[in-house]
């Protein structure tokens, strides 16, 4: 027979007998001789697929050390899956499965069932279970003449570097052309250095803002220059290069560089919006900086030509948890077998070693996680029936056509297997082909099958009785129809650890009008007879991938994690991607490549309307809630049916969108329409629209549209909430992460960080697979020098980690041997010149520690505090907190939260003096946090005075006066205290920050005060036992009000702090929308008090967005007077105190002390000689200043009364103890021995050129230093407004309020609005008890008054119903809404 020879022709010469014969054949035998009939005889090709790349998983088998596989080089897979958006409604297109599944097909037995004879027409309808347009070999009838090619039977196994599927090759497509249109040879986007963080201030920050540089140039080192801070750095360059006698053309060569680190500021930028720039403005310090030629910049981080010709081979960058790693060696030796023992029964034609090809084939299977297909039992029972026998020429003609049907059925179960899990190589594929066609036009239901169960538990398959699989199809994490459950699935039908289900899904509801965002939910449960179903595992599957249905046989690997509360997206699906665990095999119709083509807006379509004023204002009222979550549904109804009247005057766009009932394709060009005609005008709006609320991809698009044109910095700010985002993306290449990727390549800063987010994100286990892929994308954008430094960052976290732990672990007697010990590893990490970026910096380079600063803290978590050496010489050590143990997220996202607020407040002109901190976490319970120089904890400070410092009222203005040598420095530290503190009172109520004890109260010698450790926020205040610790809004305690009014000297800066406090609350209310956007996208960010909408809830409530300003100041003021004098607070602190006083120090440690004025500074006081009158002794006193000396006389008494002075304004432990009455001698000489004793530790002391010792040593005890604060006149602050026929009246102060005694009165106000024909206007405030200076900021409204003309406004101050004070207030004559002083008199009106 030759080998051209056709079945056909066989066939032909057949006996009509055999002929009859097949009429009682069965289904299986019918449809395997109709294929046999049009299969033509010829050599075998086997087209060359396109490579697939793999991505890291767990190690599934042991790899085989020292094996090599080859395979020849590949095409890239993208380039042909990115052709297939090419392609046109009448083309075919290649499809990942090459057949269709037989629906309920089963494991075929040795023997087939006989069935009923089919007609020729059912016979040819029937789908069939492979394809046979493949051409097979034929052999001779003689083995000697056959000449058998070995490759017809060979499965190779080749690289895919660049995907394994669709998804991951067009990720590795978008990275490779993004990186093309940034090519390394572009100035503007790799410059590879460190840019300055710059933000927008208020004008009238910068108007007389200025600081002074010490400038190191090329030309000459350490020129201080002032200069005003609204110029640009070139213009202060240019400046610079003109007092050097250089041109100012010189300037534009050159850049101006921090010398505390690494970080260069643009030419083009403003110095005041310079955020390093601002932090030196702050503390009044002399910045240090470099002007450094273009030319001679060093350290740069920036791409080469050899990056831009690396390809982007996903495999490399991946982490071992995202691929799945069979042996490759092991797997190509079992296909090798394979091929041998195919070769054999061809070359034998004996059916012997039919067993050893079964075996192979299900040796294979075993390696591939035990799983099979329908096709490939069909084909291994159809080989099965092979006797082991000499055969004959027509039985080796059926033969060598089941040994085609198995070979095929085991190419589509190996190409099946590696599409839907990801590994670094697969196998060579057919380009099978289907026809392309809209999804509009697929009129048919959504069904599949749930075909089987692999790899069960085997205590599941004996101590349970039944299974069930539930599938939930969903959109936005709601259902679209009811669940569908297949019950009743017996374990008793399992063959090993495997189930066959073959359980038809049918959901009623039509393909065409589902959203492309839908998304399969399949959970598996267990039960046992008469008891409860119990969930065991589950998986998500999107409907839709790449704009194509899903299609042909998937398999899913089944969660055993906790199912997530959130949405289920695609980001969640690619944990499924894994062969481990249960595997899920589900059976799509595969009759037609169902594309979808995404909806546009109509402009025109919809008719936008102006509301009227009743339903402007409804609009207006529901949109104050501000976050859709907190919308009730009628408000949600009311919003989307309003649609047309809303705008971005009225409302918000991701309120309206979220009303929308239905997302169905036929709905979205409504959709679309309203989302193009909305102007997206701040970036709130921005990131809700990119929130788990919206999942359609093109309203994110909107959003991310948004932030391709907000600044670095802007878009640096936002980067944990967008990295929280891409959970939500439907692509790899979606915008989003396109977005990232692109500003990464143009800005270190901001590769650098989201490297570090993506590191900490990757520890939530639901979404590792998604957030690895992202990262190596993100590795490859960046290059091999960062790429390189990233490393080497990640080595020296490692190394501290290691440290902390073992300080944690470690009994806290032996730390410190533990410190000693481990130090010495991170300094040899710096061996050899070796330098490294900090993880909270990249500006911030160091090369080494300073092993004598190293230390711990005696605190539950024990952190390690490293001090680095800096690269620069003119910079200073770095200090970094090591913090294990503890969830560092939750502190990460409330000092982001807390620095948006301050630009918030900046940006509106109202500078709080804030002074924040960066923290990262870079892993579970792992994380580096920013040590700010030169502050101290509250409780230190209370501990300068014993155990009972904390109760005591003057501990803050001691302190602060010991720290600061000048009344102007002094004054300032109080205004600074006065700013920061209101600022933090604001931001610890808005987000219900508690544990508020005074360890985590922090203070400057400058007068800044920051709080730290947020782990309790949200109002889950810390409790002992039952009973709350925290029992104030905030702290704001007497001590800290004692300090700011200098013990009630200046009252009138309470009031300013009262005012600040209202100012910032309102300031912030108005962005409450940016506060609520950035909290709601951390909701799933694994934070341990930050996890659902009544976190949410709490914030918004707190923010009080319906209140008008004059409302919420009233509130806010209430809040500042429930936390002033709150003896619970006080005794809080008492308590940690007693706890932490073992592990304290009772000494300060050193801070640096402002200096005083040279003209003043007292260098020597000594008593030269006594005189004596009688019973009276006077001392002649020598006082060295530096320009000279003064000669004064004082008794004992003038001494003993300065010293009196000196106890009021310092720590009385820090004095030197003056001489007592008992000690002293009645002859002069012996008392001026001890006064001279006495004055020479106070002027070595802490009084050492303090200016107000210098004052009372020079003009006496006497000098009055109290400056007059103001007219003696009594007056009441009003702030009044009139709207809507209300008149509201803000009582906000009262000043220079005495009873005619002069006591100070338990002052009220009381109003009348006059003509008051019934008497019924009188309105009066609460008592504010003994102050003469009091704060009331309580709201009085007056309605329906229809005219203030000819109307007056009464005022009355009573103390205990007793008249104090009064005026009249013509209305009619007064401007509204202006804070006026009005005079009062002393006789009622």
């Amino acid at each position: 027979m030759s080998h051209s020879l056709s079945l056909r022709s066989i066939m032909d010469e057949l006996d009509k007998d055999f002929l009859v014969a097949l009429s009682f054949l069965d289904d299986d035998d019918l449809d395997l001789y109709q294929s046999l009939s049009a299969l033509p005889v010829s050599q075998p090709t086997f087209p060359t697929a396109p490579p697939i790349s793999a991505g890291p998983q767990d190690h599934f088998y042991e790899t085989l050390d020292g094996a090599t596989a080859t395979a020849p080089a590949p095409e890239p897979y993208y380039e042909v899956l990115h052709g297939l958006e090419d392609y046109t409604d009448t083309e075919q297109v290649p499809t990942r499965e090459a057949f269709i599944a037989a629906p309920g097909a089963a494991m075929p037995p040795p023997v087939p069932p006989r069935r009923r004879f089919l007609s020729v027409q059912q016979r040819t309808e029937r789908p069939h279970s492979c394809d046979f347009s493949r051409k097979i070999v034929r052999t001779a009838t003689s083995v000697d003449s056959r000449d058998v090619a070995d490759d017809n039977w060979t499965i190779r196994l080749i690289d895919s570097p660049q995907g394994s599927n669709i998804r991951i090759s067009c990720l590795c497509a978008s990275t490779t052309r993004l990186m093309c249109r940034y090519p390394h040879n572009n100035p503007d986007y790799n410059t590879g250095l460190v840019w300055g963080r710059v933000f927008p201030l208020h004008t009238s920050l910068l108007e007389t803002a200025e600081l002074t540089f010490n400038v190191s140039t090329p030309w000459f080192s350490q020129l201080p220059v002032p200069t005003p801070l609204n110029r640009t750095v070139l213009d202060f360059i240019q400046e610079i290069c003109i007092l050097l006698d250089k041109p100012p053309s010189a300037g534009e060569q050159c850049l101006m560089k921090l010398c505390d680190s690494e970080e260069y500021l643009r030419n083009d930028e403003i110095l005041g919006q310079c955020e390093s720039i601002q932090k030196y403005h702050k503390f009044s310090l002399d910045m240090p900086v470099r002007i450094v030629q273009h030319s001679n910049v060093a350290n740069r981080l920036c791409r080469d030509e050899e990056d831009d010709n690396q390809p982007f081979q996903l495999n490399n960058l991946l982490r071992s948890a995202s691929v799945f790693n069979t042996s490759r060696v092991v797997l190509q030796q079992k296909l090798r077998c394979y091929k041998d023992e195919v070769n054999q029964l061809l070359r034998t034609q004996s059916g012997d070693n039919v067993n050893q090809i079964v075996t192979e084939v299900r040796t294979i299977c075993n390696l591939l996680s035990g799983i099979s297909t329908v096709q490939l039992e069909e084909a291994i029972g159809t080989v099965k029936r092979i006797t082991p026998k000499m055969l004959s020429p027509p039985e080796m003609s059926d033969i060598e056509t089941g040994v085609v049907i198995l070979h095929q059925a085991l190419e589509k179960f190996l190409y099946i297997f590696f599409d839907n899990f990801h590994s670094d190589f697969r196998v060579e594929d057919a380009n099978h082909i289907l026809p392309k066609a809209d999804v509009g036009l697929n009129t048919g239901t959504l069904q599949f099958n749930l075909a089987a169960l692999y790899k069960l538990e085997h205590n599941w398959l004996t101590s349970l009785d039944l299974f069930s699989l539930s599938c939930s199809l969903t959109y936005g994490g709601k259902n679209l129809c009811e669940p569908v459950v297949s019950e009743n699935i017996s374990t008793a039908l399992s063959i090993g650890n495997k189930l066959r289900c073959n359980r038809m899904v049918v959901f009623p509801v039509q393909v065409r009008d589902l959203p492309y965002e839908s998304m399969l939910t399949f959970r598996l449960f267990g039960s046992k007879q008469g008891k409860s179903q119990e969930l065991l595992r589950w998986a998500v599957l999107p409907l839709y991938t790449n704009r194509t249905l899903v299609c042909g046989t998937t398999l899913l690997s089944m969660s055993m994690l906790v199912e997530v509360s959130t949405p289920p997206s695609p980001a969640l699906s690619d944990n499924h991607r894994q062969p481990s665990g249960v595997i899920l095999q589900v059976e799509f119709p595969e009759l037609k490549h169902w594309t979808y083509d995404r909806p546009v807006a109509l402009p025109g379509s919809v008719l936008f309307t102006e509301p009227c004023l009743e339903l402007k204002k409804r609009i207006v009222e529901v949109s104050q809630n501000h976050c859709f979550h907190l919308l009730t549904e009628n408000e949600r109804a009311l919003l989307w049916s309003k649609r047309h009247s809303c705008s971005e005057q009225n409302s918000l766009l991701h309120l309206v969108l979220g009303g929308a009932p239905q997302w169905r394709p036929q709905d979205l060009t409504e959709i679309y329409t309203i989302l193009e005609h909305w102007n997206l005008q701040s970036s709130e709006e921005a990131l809700f629209l990119l929130s788990d609320s919206f999942q359609d991809q093109t309203v994110r698009m909107a959003a991310v549209q948004y932030f391709e044109h907000v600044s670095d910095g802007e878009l640096e700010e936002f980067l944990p909430q967008l990295v929280q985002a891409l959970k939500m993306e439907w692509e790899l290449d979606g915008p989003l992460v396109t977005l990232l990727l692109k500003r990464s390549l143009c800005n270190v800063r901001i590769a650098q960080q989201l490297y570090w987010l993506l590191m900490d994100a990757q520890e939530d286990a639901h979404y590792r697979g998604w957030f690895s892929k992202v990262m190596a994308a993100l590795r490859h954008c960046c290059g091999r020098v960062l790429r390189v430094e990233l490393e080497r960052e990640s080595q020296l976290l490692g190394l501290l980690v290691q440290l902390a732990d073992k300080i944690r672990a470690t009994d806290k007697a032996r730390r410190k041997d533990v410190l000693n010990s481990g130090k010495w590893k991170i300094d040899k990490f710096f061996k050899g010149g070796v330098s490294c970026r900090l993880p909270l910096d990249p500006a911030i380079m160091v090369t080494g520690v300073d092993m004598d600063a190293c230390k711990f803290y005696n605190s539950n978590t024990a952190p390690l505090d490293v001090s680095f050496f800096t690269v620069e010489p003119l910079g200073k050590n770095v200090h970094v907190i090591c913090k294990t143990g503890d969830n560092l997220r939750q502190d990460m996202l409330v000092l982001q939260i807390v620095r948006v607020m301050n630009r918030v407040w900046l940006q509106e002109g109202l500078d709080m003096r804030m002074v924040t901190y960066r923290c990262l976490s870079t892993g579970k319970n792992q994380g580096l946090v920013e040590v700010v120089p030169d502050a101290v904890t509250l409780a230190k400070i209370h501990l300068e005075f014993g155990l009972g410092g904390v109760l005591r009222e003057d501990s803050l203005e001691k302190w602060f006066h010991m720290r600061n040598k000048t009344w102007e420095n002094y004054e300032e530290a109080v205004m600074n205290f006065l700013h920061s503190c209101a600022g933090w009172c604001v931001a610890t109520f808005v987000l219900g920050i508690c544990d508020r004890h005074n360890d985590n109260i922090m203070l400057k010698h400058s007068g800044h005060m920051f709080h730290i450790d947020f782990g309790k926020i949200m109002g889950n205040a810390q409790k002992f036992a039952s009973i709350k610790r925290d029992r104030t809004p905030f702290i704001f305690s007497s001590e800290m009000q004692h300090f700011i009014t200098g013990g009630g000297e200046n009252p009138q800066r309470f009031h300013r702090f009262v005012e600040l406090c209202c100012t910032a609350y309102n300031g912030l209310r108005r962005r409450s929308v940016l506060v609520l956007s950035l909290l709601q996208l951390m909701l799933g960010a694994g934070m341990p008090e930050m996890k659902d909408v009544q976190d949410l809830q709490y914030v918004h409530s707190n923010l009080r967005p319906r209140d008008s300003e004059l409302e919420a100041t009233a509130y806010f003021t209430q809040k500042i007077k429930e936390s002033m004098g709150s003896f619970p607070v006080k005794l809080n602190f008492l308590i940690h105190n007693m706890v932490q006083i073992p592990a304290k120090k009772t000494t300060l440690p050193s801070a640096p002390v402002q200096a005083s004025s040279p003209s003043t500074n007292i260098q020597e006081v000594v008593i030269q000689k006594s005189r004596v009158k009688g019973k009276d002794v006077t001392f002649e006193v020598r006082v060295t200043i530096d320009d000279g000396f003064l000669i004064s006389e004082k008794t004992f008494g003038q001494f003993e009364l300065i010293h009196k002075k000196l106890q009021k304004h310092f720590i009385e432990s820090a004095l030197p103890q003056f001489p007592r009455w008992f000690n002293m001698s009645f002859t002069a000489n012996r008392k001026m021995t001890l006064l001279n004793k006495y004055l020479k530790e106070l002027f070595e002391g802490p009084c050492k050129g303090n200016e107000f010792v210098c004052s009372l040593f020079l003009d006496g005890p006497a000098t009055t230093m109290k400056d007059p604060t103001g007219p003696s006149k009594p007056q009441i602050q009003l702030l009044m407004s009139y709207k809507d026929l209300k008149l509201s009246v803000m009582v906000k102060h009262l000043k220079n309020i005495r009873l005619p005694n002069g006591s100070c009165p338990d002052a009220y106000v009381v109003t009348r609005l006059r003509p008051d024909q019934h008497n019924t206007s009188k309105k009066k405030t609460k008592v504010v008890k003994n102050n003469d200076n009091p704060t009331f900021n309580e709201l009085i409204e007056y309605r329906n008054i229809l005219s203030l003309h000819d109307r007056v406004l009464e005022v009355t101050v009573k103390s205990k119903k007793n008249f104090v004070a009064a005026t009249n207030i013509f209305l009619g004559e007064r401007k509204m809404d202006v804070e006026e002083w009005y005079p009062l008199g002393h006789c009622p009106i």
